[in-house]
C-alpha cells in the first residue's frame, strides 16, 4: 500500500507540469518564434485533444500491459518529450504531441491505481493525488520567469522532465503491488461506446469534467496575459499565475474533510463570482482573483475526480467511466483556450471573453448538482 501510494504521487507530479507551467514563458516564445496567439493557445490546446484521444486506447492499453510497463513507457516518452521541445516552432509542437500523449494514459492510469489499492481511502488519496500535482505545476509556474531571465526558456521547458525522470526510476524500485499483471478483460468489462450510450452517469461525469476542465485550462493559458493587459509586469503575471496554481493545494486537501452535502456547490458558485469580479480590481484584485479562480478551480478539479473515483466499487468500471469523462471532457475543454484567445484577437478586450468563461462556471456548477441527484 505505501509503495503504492508513494509511486502513484510521484507520477501525479507530472500531470501538470509540462503542459500549465509553460503559460509564463507565452510572452518570450512569441518574440523569440514570431508566434501569434492562435499558436501558443495550441501548446496547451494539443494536450487537451491527447487527453481526449489518449483516453479512447488508454483502458484496453492497461487491460493488454502490466501496470509497471505502462508506467515506464509513459514517464520516458514524458521525458524525451520535454527534452526535445525547444528546439524550434515544429518540434515545439511536436514535443507538445508527445508530452500530451503520456499525460492521457497517465491520467486514466492514476484513478485505476487508486481504485485498485484501496476501497476505504478514495477521497483522501484523491485529494493526495490532485494536492501534488498542484504543488509541482506551481513550483514550476513560479521559477519559469526568474529561471527563463537567468538561463533562457529552452532550459526552463528542459527541466519539465526533471519528475519525469524521477518517476521513471522509481519505477524500478516502488513496483506496483496492484495491477501487475494485465487485466484479463471480461464480459462485464463496457466498451466507451456501451457506456456512452447506456450510463448517464458516465455521461454527467464527462461533461463536469469538460466543463470544469475548460474553465481551468483557459485560465491557466491566458491569465497572465490578462493580467499584462491589465497592467502587471511579466514577473507579476508569472507570480500570479503560481498564485492560481499553489492556492489548489488546500483546495485539494480540503476534500478529505469537505461535507457530502449539496452545500459546496454554493461555495464553489461564491468562488467563481468573486474571482472573476475581483480581476477588474487593479493591484490587490490580481492577488485575489488569482487565489480565489486557483482555489474553486482546485476544488472543482478535486470534486470531478472524487466523482469519478466513488461512481462505482468496480475498478473496470471507473477505469471506463474516467475514460469517457476524460475523452469527451477534455475534448470539450480544449475549445476554451482558442475560443476565448480568439475573442480577445477579434473583440481586442478580455472583457467579453470573461463574460463567456463565466457562462461556462454556471454550466459546471448546474452539472455538478444534477450529478449529486443522480447518487
Amino acid at each position: 500500500m505505501k509503495k503504492s501510494t508513494s509511486l502513484l504521487l510521484i507520477v501525479a507530479m507530472n500531470l501538470r507540469l509540462a503542459v500549465t507551467a509553460i503559460t509564463p514563458l507565452f510572452t518570450l516564445i512569441q518574440q523569440q518564434l514570431g508566434l501569434n496567439n492562435a499558436i501558443m493557445s495550441l501548446l496547451i490546446t494539443i494536450p487537451l485533444l491527447c487527453f481526449a484521444g489518449g483516453a479512447l486506447f488508454a483502458p484496453h492499453y492497461l487491460q493488454t500491459h502490466r501496470l509497471k510497463t505502462v508506467l515506464q513507457v509513459m514517464t520516458g516518452l514524458l521525458t524525451i518529450a520535454s527534452l526535445i521541445r525547444p528546439y524550434n516552432t515544429s518540434i515545439l509542437l511536436g514535443g507538445t504531441l508527445l508530452t500530451g500523449l503520456a499525460i492521457a494514459i497517465l491520467n486514466i492510469t492514476v484513478p485505476t491505481m487508486i481504485a485498485q489499492s484501496t476501497k476505504t481511502k478514495v477521497t483522501q488519496l484523491t485529494s493526495y493525488y490532485s494536492a501534488t500535482m498542484n504543488i509541482v505545476a506551481a513550483i514550476g509556474t513560479a521559477l519559469a520567469i526568474p529561471l527563463a531571465t537567468w538561463l533562457g526558456w529552452r532550459l526552463v521547458i528542459c527541466f519539465f522532465a526533471i519528475p519525469a525522470v524521477i518517476a521513471w526510476l522509481s519505477t524500478f524500485w516502488l513496483s506496483p503491488t496492484t495491477a501487475a499483471t494485465p487485466h484479463q478483460k471480461t464480459s462485464t468489462t463496457p466498451n466507451l461506446w456501451i457506456v456512452f450510450t447506456h450510463d448517464r452517469i458516465a455521461r454527467h461525469l464527462a461533461l463536469l469534467m469538460g466543463l470544469q476542465s475548460l474553465t481551468f485550462y483557459t485560465l491557466a493559458t491566458w491569465l497572465p496575459a490578462i493580467y499584462q493587459a491589465s497592467g502587471a509586469t511579466a514577473a507579476t503575471a508569472g507570480m500570479l499565475a503560481s498564485i492560481f496554481q499553489l492556492v489548489g493545494v488546500p483546495a485539494a486537501l480540503l476534500l478529505t474533510i469537505l461535507p457530502n452535502s449539496r452545500q459546496k456547490w454554493w461555495l464553489l458558485l461564491a468562488g467563481y463570482t468573486l474571482g472573476l469580479t475581483s480581476m477588474a480590481w487593479s493591484g490587490i484584485g490580481w492577488w485575489l482573483s488569482a487565489g480565489i479562480l486557483g482555489f474553486t478551480c482546485a476544488l472543482m478539479f478535486s470534486i470531478a475526480l472524487n466523482q469519478i473515483a466513488t461512481s462505482s466499487s468496480h475498478p473496470d468500471v471507473i477505469t471506463s467511466r474516467s475514460a469517457l469523462a476524460q475523452s469527451l471532457g477534455y475534448l470539450l475543454a480544449a475549445v476554451g483556450p482558442i475560443l476565448i484567445g480568439q475573442g480577445q484577437s477579434l473583440m481586442h478586450s478580455w472583457l467579453p471573453a470573461l463574460f463567456v468563461l463565466g457562462g461556462f462556471m454556471l454550466a459546471t456548477i448546474f452539472v455538478g448538482q444534477q450529478l449529486d441527484k443522480m447518487n
